[in-house]
């Protein structure tokens, strides 16, 4: 092997592996060394990763690693000395040409093959998924059909303890024997039958998407169930949410052609906020519907990538305790959030006070980013709750 061939292949290997990976459109999630998603070639969610500071990258699927030249050679589908002509722009030396026109036609028909033979793989699989979400959507539309009012319920005693009521034509019922899976799936072995309120998610397209349940124990302090998971001995979370909650909402102040409208995390933090209000005769009740999005992800959508949080640590597997990394408050326009009305002009998004304060700015920052770009005109205010407590009107004024 002569040293110029050696000096041409270790050019190639000094090319970043993200290069690579541009080259074919692909997009992974991360924005540190570390970086994951599905496999460009053998699909999965997340079998696949590159560590741009080393320079590797890894498909759990195939079973395929190395540098940016077995990248190379794994994603155009061609031998050592193309994937290195690919990544120096120049055939090897000694060489007048590389590649020659009929090897790749050949080769890049034989790419368009495995395309075509993937995105039929990914059609199966997505017609698959949305069967198993219409099943899961009619489980869930039954169940909310077989819950009865909230009025004279555990329910209205759950709400009652935190001096709740529920606001007229608000989506939310009672079930008296909901069951509570482990892993919020309905596959798993049952945990625990009981009351639970209910409440119905709207999706995107403004139909019935999902339900959200809160298991009810009243003997114990909070009012919410305290289950073990039979596996892990680790408490069952006692709120859940079952179907297709992407993007969608409970309403629990309707108000047709509302002009503003009050978006918060939980239930019981956004109907707080109500009550206050009304007890105020709060001008800012006028026009305005109330919903609550069940989760700082929902409201704020997903990012384009992620941050690190300032105090949060971890341990990871090799004992390295590490910073947490959270979702930071760029959006990602290009998938779908919250669908806000065309007749709303004004937003309030509530802020928890007893939730992480970065993690819920972060968020929040991002919700707003989100519904100004799409909508310019929108008057969106964060409106945050001193530290343990809920949003109030001074806050809301404020």
């Amino acid at each position: 092997m002569s040293l110029d061939r050696d000096e041409w292949i270790a050019e190639a290997r000094t090319v970043p592996i993200e290069t690579a990976l541009e080259r074919r459109g692909v997009r992974l999630k991360g924005a540190g060394a570390e970086r994951v998603g599905p496999c460009p070639v053998c699909g999965g969610t997340d079998r696949f990763a590159i560590n741009t500071r080393k320079g590797l990258f890894l498909c759990r699927g195939s079973g395929t690693g190395g540098d940016v030249i077995a990248l190379t050679r794994y994603l155009e589908a061609c031998d050592f000395v193309v994937a290195c002509e690919i990544l120096t722009g120049r055939p090897q030396p000694g060489r007048e040409a590389g590649e020659t026109p009929e090897a790749r036609a050949a080769r890049e028909a034989a790419l368009a093959k495995r395309a075509a033979a993937r995105a039929r793989m990914d059609a199966g699989k997505e017609a698959a998924r949305a069967r198993f979400r219409e099943r899961e959507r009619r489980r869930c539309w039954d169940a909310w059909q077989a819950a009865g009012p909230v009025a004279g319920s555990p329910a209205e005693s759950y709400l009652a303890r935190r001096g709740l009521i529920v606001p007229p034509g608000a989506d939310l019922r009672c079930a008296l024997d909901h069951p509570l899976y482990a892993d919020g799936s309905g596959k798993a072995a049952i945990v625990h039958r009981g009351p639970a309120l209910l409440a119905r998610i709207i999706g995107p397209n403004r139909k019935f998407a999902g339900v959200h349940a809160t298991w009810i124990d009243l003997d114990v302090p909070g009012g919410k169930v305290l289950i073990g998971d039979p596996d892990t001995g680790e408490l069952v979370p006692a709120k859940k949410v079952r179907g297709s909650a992407g993007g969608g909402h409970i309403t629990l102040v309707p108000r047709a052609d509302a002009t503003g409208l009050f978006i918060g995390e939980g239930i019981e933090t956004v109907l707080s906020v109500w009550r206050a209000l009304s007890a105020t005769s709060s001008p800012h009740l006028a026009g305005a519907a109330f919903w609550s999005a069940y989760s700082l992800g929902n409201i704020a959508g997903p990012a384009t990538e992620t941050v690190r949080h300032p105090t949060l640590r971890f341990t990871d597997t090799l004992g390295r305790e590490r910073a947490r990394r959270v979702p930071g408050s760029v959006p990602d326009l290009s998938r779908p959030g919250l669908q806000i009305p065309e007749s709303v002009a004004r937003i309030w998004l509530l802020g928890d006070g007893d939730s992480d304060r970065f993690t819920t700015e972060t968020a929040l920052a991002r919700a707003r980013r989100r519904l100004v770009a799409g909508r310019p005109d929108l008057d969106v205010r964060i409106c945050w709750a001193p530290e343990g407590e809920c949003v109030t009107p001074t806050t809301i004024a404020a």
